[in-house]
């Protein structure tokens, strides 16, 4: 099957071709037209003067005849015709023809007083000598005219044939640079299908091509971010897969343990009681973390928020109350406005709360005073003047299943990363702030969901 530059060159040829033909063709035909006008207008002029100086006896010495005429004259009464001036064959057999055209058809000829058509090759012109009976012939052949058509024709060829040459090696060039990047684009193309080079970019430019590069572009960078947050999610649920496979592997395995020992009798009656401790609490951690994990999978699903109204304040001081009573080692203070409404989900904004407080207690020492802040629309915000936290554990505070050191004891890492969830999921965003032995702030911004 023919290129597509081949296709393009093979139009440009043809409609040059077609149009050279069609500029010859008219060319010789006006040629020829101009050059049997010029010859008719000289043979009419040269047959009506001739006619007039000749006598009406004999009519001959006609000096100033032209070599390249054919004079003849015919007798119509008589219809016999006589050759006056020329000398090759053509002008030979000049009366010949006039007789047999005939008298009446000559004198027809000669009254109508336009050249006319002898033959093939000769063009003549007739006119009435004086006498009334004669009639003057001047005949001349066409082959100035055949001769300069046919240099015309050689030379439209000549030039034709360079020309056409010119405009394929010229074409093929304009073509082929017309055409380079299309073929930038095929490279690129199939870099993208046989290699997976997501990065790779189509050739841009003002040209069709170029607008056609642009917009594949783009679909190129939209399928690359498509892959990369498709691999970024695929990577954070292996990751989720494996953080949570050694969450629970942990427990499991203690309660796995001693629950062998207590099979083989190696554990002592007296030690029996703290033995079914050990396993209640690892069974509790284990259904604590189930439950978070559950948790995080709703919302990371979407699941609707159940919203209503909500005094924010009451539902801060409920929960200092309930903390303070449960941690009376790390008292709670709460600065918020006598009431603030919004309208959120006060199980999950509820959550927040317990969720920031139980870290709390859970990084900080004794004595550590934790402070929960409301600020209009919906800002809420706990703080401590614990130890604080490295950059390095800051950075990372959201992430699911980070510890900050591993004696973190029971928690399950999943505590920031459920609240994070939580203001996501209400169109907000938390972020923290902590420095080592400045304390930790942790700073929940939601909308108020009636404004929507």
């Amino acid at each position: 099957m023919m290129t597509l530059r081949g296709r393009l060159l093979a139009g440009l040829l043809s409609v040059t071709l077609v149009g050279l033909a069609v500029l010859s063709v008219v060319s010789v035909l006006v040629l020829r037209s101009h050059m049997i006008d010029r010859t008719d207008a000289a043979l009419a002029a040269a047959a009506q003067a001739s006619a007039a100086r000749l006598g009406k006896a004999t009519g001959i010495a006609l000096v100033n005849a032209s070599p390249t005429y054919a004079i003849a004259m015919l007798n119509t009464s008589t219809n016999r015709g006589r050759l006056l001036s020329g000398d090759d064959a053509e002008a030979a057999g000049l009366p010949a023809v006039l007789e047999k055209l005939g008298a009446a058809k000559v004198t027809a000829l000669a009254d109508d007083g336009r050249p006319f058509a002898l033959s093939e090759r000769l063009r003549a012109a007739a006119a009435h000598m004086p006498s009334g009976e004669r009639v003057i012939v001047f005949a001349v052949p066409l082959d100035e005219v055949a001769d300069s058509i046919r240099q015309l024709v050689v030379t439209e060829l000549v030039t034709g044939a360079v020309l056409m040459i010119l405009l394929v090696l010229l074409g093929r060039s304009l073509i082929g640079k017309g055409l380079a990047p299309l073929s930038r684009m095929a490279t690129t193309a199939r870099l993208v299908a046989e290699g997976g080079d997501l990065s790779a970019r189509m050739p841009e430019g003002r040209s069709e091509a170029g607008r056609l590069g642009s917009t594949i572009n783009v679909m190129l960078t939209r399928i690359q971010d498509a892959f990369a947050a498709r691999w970024a999610s695929e990577e954070r649920v292996r990751r989720f897969a494996a953080d949570a496979s050694h969450e629970l592997r942990n427990p499991l395995t203690t309660i796995s343990g001693y629950a062998e020992l207590y099979r083989q009798g190696a554990i002592p009656d007296e030690e029996v009681p703290q033995v079914m401790r050990r396993i209640e609490d690892e069974a509790g951690r284990m259904t604590r973390l189930v439950s978070e994990l559950l948790e995080l999978a709703r919302l990371d699903k979407g699941a609707p928020l159940s919203v209503a109204p909500v005094d924010l304040t009451a539902v801060a001081t409920e929960v200092a109350d309930d903390f303070s009573a449960l941690n009376p080692e790390h008292p709670v203070r709460v600065a918020a406005p006598d009431k603030l409404v919004a309208v959120v989900d006060e199980v999950r904004i509820r959550q927040v709360l317990v969720n920031l407080l139980a870290n709390v207690r859970a990084h900080t020492p004794p004595g550590t005073e934790a402070t929960v802040r409301l600020e209009a629309p919906v800002v809420l915000e706990v703080s401590d003047d614990g130890p604080g936290m490295s950059p390095e554990n800051a950075a990372r505070a959201f992430d699911r299943f980070h510890h900050a050191s591993p004696g973190d004891g029971d928690g399950s890492g999943l505590g920031l990363a459920i609240v994070q969830a939580i203001a996501s999921a209400h169109g907000g965003q938390a972020t923290l702030r902590s420095l080592p032995g400045q304390g930790t702030v942790v700073r929940v911004e939601v909308p108020d969901l009636a404004a929507r």
